[in-house]
């Protein structure tokens, strides 16, 4: 007797998903070895310079403290103005 209407995937159809998603889920996962493997070897160039925070202003004498802080950073000599330019161009 035929059943007509059949409802659900067949066995063969889920293995071949399951199948395919683990072939993919294994090239990514070498992909992103191979990824990380290229950043750990980045040059130390890249890294990012940190800044102290200025400190919380809720009156005057924390405004002193804030300029001196602000004062004490040390700022590229060598750097690109045209953001700030372009930034005070358009007030």
């Amino acid at each position: 007797m035929r059943r007509t209407g059949q409802r659900g995937f067949a066995l063969f159809e889920a293995v071949m998903i399951v199948g395919v998603v683990a072939i993919l889920a294994l090239a990514g996962w070498n992909i992103y070895r191979l990824n990380q493997k290229d950043n750990s070897t980045a040059p130390a160039a890249q890294t990012v310079k940190v800044v102290p925070l200025a400190p919380d202003i809720t009156n005057v004498g924390d405004l002193d403290k804030a300029a001196q802080t602000l004062d004490q950073t040390q700022i590229d000599t060598v750097s690109d103005t045209a953001q700030l330019d372009k930034d005070l161009a358009s007030f």
